[in-house]
């Protein structure tokens, strides 16, 4: 393949890219079904999403229930989702994060190996 001025393989930087792109999209589907869950008002709500922060499940407590204070119901129920979406926000940063220190890692075959330790760096994905 021909070499850029510069060094840079652009022959190899695009099958990277598309590489790169592919994996994307695996790692975008594999976080769908990722699902967080999260408790409040000592356990007696708990509501669980999913990676499109889609409530799949409510649970709430029968003495909760039985108490009738459908205010107190409601406030708790939101107080979940939001935990609940604030849970899978973190896995996904985390997962994301992650996924961009490996994936600019990888270009170093691509001639671009000192850019990509240092945006590895930058994003705090890269292993040293």
């Amino acid at each position: 393949m021909a070499q850029a001025p510069g060094g840079f393989n652009l022959g190899e930087i695009m099958k990277q890219a598309q590489m790169l792109q592919q994996s994307f999209e695996a790692n975008k589907q594999k976080l769908k079904q990722e699902t967080a869950t999260a408790s409040v008002g000592g356990g007696v709500v708990s509501a669980t999403v999913d990676g499109d922060k889609v409530v799949k499940e409510i649970k709430i407590s029968k003495d909760l229930v039985d108490e009738g204070d459908v205010s107190a119901i409601e406030d708790l129920v939101v107080s979940a989702v939001n935990a609940a979406n604030a849970e899978i926000d973190k896995k996904i940063n985390a997962n994301m994060a992650a996924f961009a220190g490996n994936a600019i890692g990888g270009l170093g075959g691509a001639g671009l190996g000192d850019m990509a330790n240092m945006l590895g760096d930058l994003l705090g994905g890269s292993k040293k």
